[in-house]
């Protein structure tokens, strides 16, 4: 039997990794910040839409001081340290002198720029762990979003390098061994939203821009959980040409032109976005009776 469709639409969180262009190459290079991202806060601004901003800690200097100034629509998250390609980026491969010292320097390195602490991380590529959780806490953060249900990578088709299989789709506070099962911890863990026609994929801009609207919005319809997080990347906001050092698919996954995303937004009213400051809110509201 198909999935049942939600008759009532979600609270849409755009969560956008602010990070180095993800090329084959390996050379580290920022052109989707210093051409893409700037457009795309220009229509969420005049939009007046809530969204997050997740900072990898080495390009940090590429973004204005200002850009969190004023309006209160963005929220200020790590993505930690560095986004290398492949496994030596997965923060649970490493010990936790090492996830102490990365996670300590990226947000000395936000703070710093910013003038306060980010409050939320994203883990690159997903690759949280009970270290990471433990080390958050101890740093002040409040919520962490890198569990993508149903998520599952090997090296070499055999070494298991994430498992986020019957992970909840819902906000939840993480057990302290178990961080796919809810327990203690008082991170707020806010899960990234599958897209329910790639499994183990993120529901995310580049599906918006390679599979359009339409099919967008009927992703949305079959999803059960109250907060759709749209997981957006930096480098997804420029156009790339196929003769560009990158994988095949980021072209299609890729534009400079946010009209599908205003679209999105013209679609579900702007009452309808969130960013993970106002998740935090409303989470705390529910858990001391307050229905909000």
């Amino acid at each position: 039997m198909a999935d049942e469709q939600r008759t009532e639409k979600p609270e849409i969180c755009i969560s956008i990794d602010v990070e180095r262009d993800y090329r084959v190459d390996r050379r580290v290079t920022v052109r989707g910040i210093a051409e893409g991202l700037p457009v795309y806060l220009d229509a969420l601004q005049s939009l007046e839409i809530p969204h997050d901003l997740f900072v990898s800690g080495e390009v940090v200097a590429e973004l204005s001081s200002e850009v969190f100034a004023g309006d209160g629509l963005a929220a200020l998250g790590s993505h930690g340290l560095t986004h290398e390609p492949g496994v030596r980026s997965y923060l649970n491969r490493k010990t936790r002198p090492i996830i102490e010292h990365e996670l300590q320097k990226a947000t000395e390195r936000i703070r710093s720029r910013f003038g306060r602490s980010p409050s939320h991380f994203r883990a690159p590529n997903f690759s949280t762990s009970a270290q990471t959780i433990s080390v958050l806490e101890r740093l002040g953060y409040r919520s962490d979003s890198s569990i993508l249900p149903g998520r599952r990578v090997r090296r070499w088709r055999t070494l298991p390098l994430l498992d986020h299989r019957n992970a909840p789709l819902d906000p939840y506070h993480p057990d302290p061994l178990s961080i796919l099962q809810e327990g203690s911890c008082s991170i707020l863990e806010i899960p990234v939203t599958p897209n329910p026609f790639q499994a183990g994929s993120p529901l995310g801009l580049g599906f918006l821009h390679h599979a359009g609207l339409e099919s967008f919005i009927r992703a949305i319809a079959h999803l059960k959980s109250r907060y759709v997080i749209l997981l957006a990347h930096s480098w997804e906001m420029v156009s790339w040409r196929r003769q560009d050092p990158v994988e095949g698919w980021v072209p299609q996954a890729s534009s400079s032109s946010p009209k599908s995303l205003r679209g999105l937004v013209e679609h579900f009213g702007g009452s309808k976005f969130v960013n993970m400051d106002r998740i935090l809110a409303q989470v705390e509201d529910r858990a001391i009776g307050n229905p909000g």
